[in-house]
C-alpha cells in the first residue's frame, strides 16, 4: 500500500467485523485481510497464536470453537499493537481501554485512535487536542507508534525499490606535468 492510499486508511469498524460466528481458519482469514496493512504478506497470526492468547486470558475462550466480533476485534487490536511493543503491555492498554466499556465501544475508541494516528503520521494533519484521560493518551501514543512503525517500513521499501542514484563525477582537474625525477634527468642525458 502507498502512502497516498494510507491517507484514506480506516481501521475495520465494529459492524465491517463478520456478525457471525467463526472456525479459527476464518478468523485467520479476515484478520488477514484487515491486517495486511500493517503487515503485507507476513503471517502475523496463527491457530497456535490464538490459542496461546486464550489460555493466558488475553482473549476470551471460544464459544463452541467459534469465535465472534468481540473475539475479531480484540485479536485486530492484540496484533496491532504487539508489532510494537510487548505483549503484556498491549494487554494491559487493551484491558484498561476496554474497562467499564462494551467490547463495541473498546474496538470504536480503538479504531478512532488508530485511524487518527495514520491520517496524522501520513498528511501531517493533527487531530484533536491531547486527551486528558490516560488511557486514551496512552492508546492515541500506541496508535501513532504503529503509524510511524508502518511510514517507515513504506519508506525502507522505496528506498530498496529505487536504485541509487550514480554519483555526480568530479570535476577533473587539468594534468600538470610531471617533474622529472634526477634518474630520469641522468638517463636522458646519457642518452
Amino acid at each position: 500500500m502507498s502512502e497516498r492510499e494510507l491517507t484514506a486508511f480506516r481501521a475495520p469498524a465494529w459492524q465491517d467485523l463478520p456478525d457471525l460466528d467463526l472456525y479459527m481458519d476464518q478468523v485467520i482469514g479476515v484478520l488477514e485481510k484487515h491486517l495486511a496493512v500493517f503487515f503485507g504478506e507476513e503471517r502475523v497470526l496463527t491457530s497456535t497464536m490464538i490459542n496461546n492468547y486464550v489460555k493466558n486470558r488475553l482473549l476470551p475462550p471460544p464459544v463452541n470453537k467459534k469465535y465472534g466480533r468481540r473475539h475479531l476485534a480484540r485479536l485486530y487490536q492484540l496484533c496491532v499493537c504487539k508489532s510494537f511493543m510487548q505483549l503484556s503491555d498491549a494487554a494491559l492498554l487493551l484491558g484498561a481501554l476496554e474497562a467499564g466499556k462494551s467490547p463495541e465501544e473498546a474496538h470504536k475508541r480503538f479504531c478512532r485512535a488508530l485511524d487518527g494516528a495514520v491520517k496524522e503520521v501520513f498528511t501531517g494533519e493533527k487531530g484533536k487536542k491531547e486527551p486528558a484521560d490516560p488511557v486514551e493518551k496512552a492508546l492515541n501514543a500506541a496508535c501513532v507508534a504503529a503509524a510511524c512503525i508502518l511510514r517507515a517500513e513504506i519508506c525502507f521499501t522505496q528506498a530498496r525499490l529505487t536504485p541509487a542514484a550514480p554519483e555526480p563525477e568530479k570535476e577533473k582537474k587539468p594534468e600538470k606535468p610531471k617533474k622529472e625525477t634526477k634518474k630520469k634527468k641522468t638517463e636522458k642525458k646519457s642518452s
